[in-house]
């Protein structure tokens, strides 16, 4: 039976516009402009310059407009005056002066924004500050390693805007991240002025997800400092540890990877069709596959029957040509040949399993 995987999950379209590509591109734009706006309002003062001059000095009988004016000297930037050459002498400077200071500013200017538009990594890093801080109710994420990137996939295919910090450099996940157009600030998180650029202060959530347990504590106390309350989810080997990080400093999750994955893990071996399982309590409630047929326990009753008899829901349902349905309704029947995903302590599916084989065997 195939593991679902992260890529299987329905695309949700961003909650709002902060989260979508295209105001990532709006805010790329925005930085360029920052960048080049020195050389526009230079360029906007030459014309300036220029127009008052022609306006106040041109031969008598030229009465000028400040439309005219500004025409005028914008053609001398390029070198193609008008009008003959003017018998002010200061005119006659400006003319041959500013063909040479209009063009350096407009060629270094044009030369810059083409260098920015085809470069971003030069300037990524303000590009995705000034991205992040146009986010409210994100997410930021600390650590792309495996986990941390495919807790990033799930997070974008769910439509949340998601705010990523990783220290390496080289970290193979990275140039995935930058084709989601999400933003990327490297650097350690323990300076919290990173954690500033990330826009903690409007996250709604902090995923640490580091393979140094001490340094994802120090990150998540940091984040609580500068955003009290915010929800920390937070990665720990030790399981032990976890839970006690997580009652002493109020964390709302601490968790370890290998205690979540082990209940999977063991199910697995003993029930081939188990798909994920978690423990609630002092039970192992797991998730399986199950194929109705004709002699099966559960063939002919509704999901309703199966909650009040068995103590088991079903997560799916799906019918032969037919499309597949997620958390049916308590109404519908389930007849041989459908499929289900169940759900339940593995004690009472593996009673119902050896029902099942019982029935069949006695027909035999």
């Amino acid at each position: 039976m195939p593991v679902p995987r992260i890529e299987d999950i329905k695309l949700v379209s961003p909650r709002h516009g902060a989260g979508s590509r295209l105001w990532s591109e709006w805010c790329f734009l925005r930085v360029c402009f920052r960048h080049v706006r020195v050389r526009l309002l230079l360029m906007g003062i030459v014309l300036l310059i220029g127009a008052m001059l022609v306006r106040a000095l041109d031969d008598p009988g030229r009465d000028h407009s400040w439309v005219d004016a500004t025409y005028l000297t914008f053609y001398l930037i390029f070198g193609e005056p008008q009008e003959g050459l003017p018998r002010s002498r200061v005119l006659q400077v400006l003319f041959f002066l500013m063909p040479i200071l209009g063009l350096t500013i407009i060629i270094e200017g044009i030369v810059d924004f083409s260098l920015v538009l085809r470069d971003r990594r030069r300037f990524e890093r303000s590009w995705c500050v000034m991205l992040a801080s146009s986010f409210q109710d994100h997410i930021v994420l600390v650590g792309l390693g495996r986990l941390g990137y495919r807790t990033f996939l799930t997070l974008r295919r769910l439509g949340e805007p998601v705010v990523v910090i990783t220290l390496d450099e080289n970290n193979e996940f990275l140039e995935q991240v930058r084709r989601d157009g999400s933003p990327l600030l490297l650097g350690d998180a323990r300076q919290e002025a990173l954690l500033e650029d990330a826009n903690i202060a409007k996250a709604r959530s902090i995923i640490v997800a580091t393979s140094d347990d001490l340094a994802n504590l120090e990150i998540a106390l940091d984040a609580r400092k500068l955003r009290p309350g915010i929800r920390v989810v937070l990665r720990m080997f030790d399981q032990n540890m976890a839970d006690k990080v997580g009652d002493g400093f109020n964390i709302q999750m601490a968790m370890s990877p290998s205690a979540i994955s082990a209940p999977t893990f063991a199910t697995c071996a003993v029930a081939p069709a188990t798909v994920n399982s978690v423990v609630v309590g002092d039970q192992v409630v797991a998730m399986q596959r199950w194929l109705v047929r004709r002699d099966d326990p559960l063939a002919g009753l509704t999901i309703g029957d199966m909650m009040r008899r068995h103590g088991i829901t079903v997560v799916e349902h799906s019918r032969p040509s037919e499309s597949r349905t997620v958390c049916p309704g308590p109404d519908v029947a389930c007849a041989a040949g459908d499929g289900l995903m169940v759900q339940g302590p593995i004690a009472v599916l593996d009673r119902l399993r050896r029902e099942r084989v019982a029935a069949a065997g006695a027909e035999s």
